[in-house]
């Protein structure tokens, strides 16, 4: 995997352009305490450009600092593993929000740019929020376009004031990035995923479907106070024909309700009121703004 960045140097001026895994290993390897200690990691060839550096340490091990275009520190860890050191740099300054500004642009998605105008919001071309590339690699999972979409239009928050969607946030005092997208697909596995998974241990009847991480599992991704929760059915390879499963919480034990539409589509359908078994969410009785953005570190209403 390539790093996506403008080039590592050197203190000896050895210089590697947009390098792999394995050449910052390389430069890194030779590293020492007298001629050559550093190495520096710019991600764009402006003054407008984040930067890391890594140097050797006396003690054995190196210290990696990130800073931003005027040079202000904002992190200082250390490792010993140089191995470590690589994977990581390619990840951190793969992220938009190291870089200072974005990759690649996307427009919103039709049935996204439809909430957007029930929400009262523009449906504009917007920066992505996450490295949503790398998600396979660093989560063990693509989610649905539809859905990445939302989570850079929106950003974290809940359907009136109701439904919380899954938003990827970091843990405090660090920036959004791939980390964040790992530590949530691996929450939602371990908290609301295995709710579901020892319910269909215990009561199979109830749970008629398997939870991911098994192949076709369910997926949450969104969720209310009253237990009622959304899914994905993670069937097949391409995550843009998963279809939406709905447990209701309140229609105990008949709660499930399959929706062979995406996470967007099915969001315009509960706002609607067409479809009255999904009126246990409230959504569209409910008087609340469509959106209401959410400043917690949290978002998921659990």
């Amino acid at each position: 995997m390539a790093a996506d960045f403008y080039h590592a140097e050197n203190e000896n001026g050895a210089r590697v352009d947009d390098p792999s895994e394995a050449a910052i290993r390389t430069l890194l390897s030779g590293l020492d305490n007298t001629e050559n200690t550093f190495v520096i990691f710019q991600a764009g060839e402006d003054e407008s450009s984040w930067y890391a550096s890594v140097a050797s340490e006396d003690g054995g091990g190196y210290e990696i600092v990130l800073r931003d275009p005027s040079c202000r520190e904002h992190a200082v860890t250390t490792e010993t593993s140089v191995e470590k050191i690589a994977r990581d740099l390619v990840l951190w300054i793969a992220r938009r929000d190291f870089r200072g500004r974005a990759g690649r642009r996307t427009a919103p998605r039709p049935d996204v740019a439809g909430l957007a105008h029930l929400a009262g919001l523009a449906p504009a071309t917007v920066e992505p929020l996450l490295p949503w590339d790398l998600a396979q690699d660093v989560a063990g999972i693509q989610l649905p376009a539809d859905y990445r979409a939302f989570v850079d239009l929106f950003g974290p928050g809940e359907l009136r004031g109701e439904l919380g969607i899954v938003t990827p946030r970091p843990l405090p005092g660090q920036p959004i990035g791939a980390g964040a997208l790992s530590r949530k697909v691996n929450e939602l596995i371990n908290d609301i995923g295995a709710a579901f998974k020892q319910m269909r241990e215990d009561l199979p009847d109830l749970c008629p479907y398997p939870v991911y991480p098994e192949p076709g599992g369910l997926l949450y991704w969104a969720g209310n106070y009253n237990g009622d929760y959304c899914f994905w059915l993670t069937e097949g390879a391409d995550p843009d024909r998963w279809p939406v499963v709905v447990w209701l919480r309140g229609e105990f034990p008949d709660g499930w309700h399959r929706y062979d539409m995406g996470m967007a589509r099915f969001l315009l359908l509960a706002l609607s009121g067409e479809d009255a078994a999904l009126d246990d969410l409230g959504l569209a009785t409910s008087t609340a703004p469509v959106w209401v953005p959410s400043h917690d570190a949290e978002t998921v209403q659990q």
